[in-house]
């Protein structure tokens, strides 16, 4: 039932609902492919790959200058894949991540700044700061990553609010909530985890609701109803609706095959319960 707003193999970023503004602007790109690149070779120092590494995000940066719609989308790459690096190097001690993100967070920081908040570039950093909370959660740092999803969670409500129509926006704060209800149960704020979940919820439901068609925004009310159920919140009243929505998309041929498989998942669920 793995459902990331942020994976680094899945989509790296949120989903992305405004068209490129700024062209000029990918200019700044280089700050952060300058960021992101010194903090790559501090990951991948010692290993054969650092030279192609690095010869390809140099690449990476050029062909961004050209437009910035190629530089939003090698922004999100360049951070997806940097934050997933550091959750998994362990040989880097867990009180120096914070400097490592630190400067990618600064060129973001910048790239808004020169934008005027557009609204594009206010994406990539909510987006960021999403990516950060689970490079700290991986590391064993919860208020780092508390702290960190919730700045890309209030990123993304500034945006819903702006835009309370683009319904792939009000989709991006549900899926920012998620990270956030994840890294404060780990924090051991069981309340603040299952408030998140459930404000997830509402979003998945309401945005189901106005786009029935729509896949993405079914499985997210069937994860989220999941995630709520992992957390002990009404367990078999979460996974029987789950199951219904499951089974109805089924039949309507809107499930992946994968997603066909969590139909057996949670029916085993349901019959181990007492």
């Amino acid at each position: 039932m793995q459902e990331s707003l942020l994976s680094a193999n899945d989509k790296p970023g949120l989903r992305s609902p405004w068209p490129s503004r700024y062209p000029a602007l990918t200019i700044i790109f280089a700050l952060v492919a300058i960021a992101a690149t010194a903090a790559a070779l501090y990951v991948w120092r010692g290993q054969r790959s650092a030279v192609a590494q690095i010869t390809l995000a140099q690449t990476q940066a050029r062909r961004a200058e050209q437009t910035f719609k190629a530089g939003e989308s090698a922004i999100d790459t360049f951070v997806a894949n940097l934050t997933d690096r550091l959750a998994n190097a362990k040989a880097i001690p867990p009180q120096e991540i914070p400097a490592l993100l630190g400067d990618v967070e600064s060129a973001v920081g910048t790239l808004v700044t020169k934008t005027d908040n557009d609204p594009e570039a206010r994406r990539i950093q909510g987006a960021m700061y999403i990516q950060f909370s689970s490079t700290y959660l991986a590391r064993g740092n919860v208020q780092l990553a508390v702290a960190s999803a919730r700045k890309g969670s209030d990123i993304f409500r500034a945006l819903a609010a702006a835009a309370p129509n683009n319904d792939e926006i009000q989709s991006n704060v549900g899926l920012s909530l998620q990270r956030l209800g994840e890294a404060l149960r780990a924090n051991g704020d069981i309340k603040g985890g299952l408030g998140a979940d459930r404000e997830s919820l509402e979003i998945a439901r309401a945005l189901a609701s106005k786009e029935p068609g729509n896949r993405q925004f079914r499985t997210d009310v069937v994860l989220a109803l999941w995630r709520l159920a992992s957390a002990g919140d009404e367990p078999r009243t979460r996974l029987t609706e789950a199951l219904k929505i499951l089974k109805n998309l089924k039949l309507a041929a809107m499930l992946a095959p994968d997603q066909e498989e969590w139909i057996t998942t949670i029916e085993d669920d349901l019959s181990r319960m007492p």
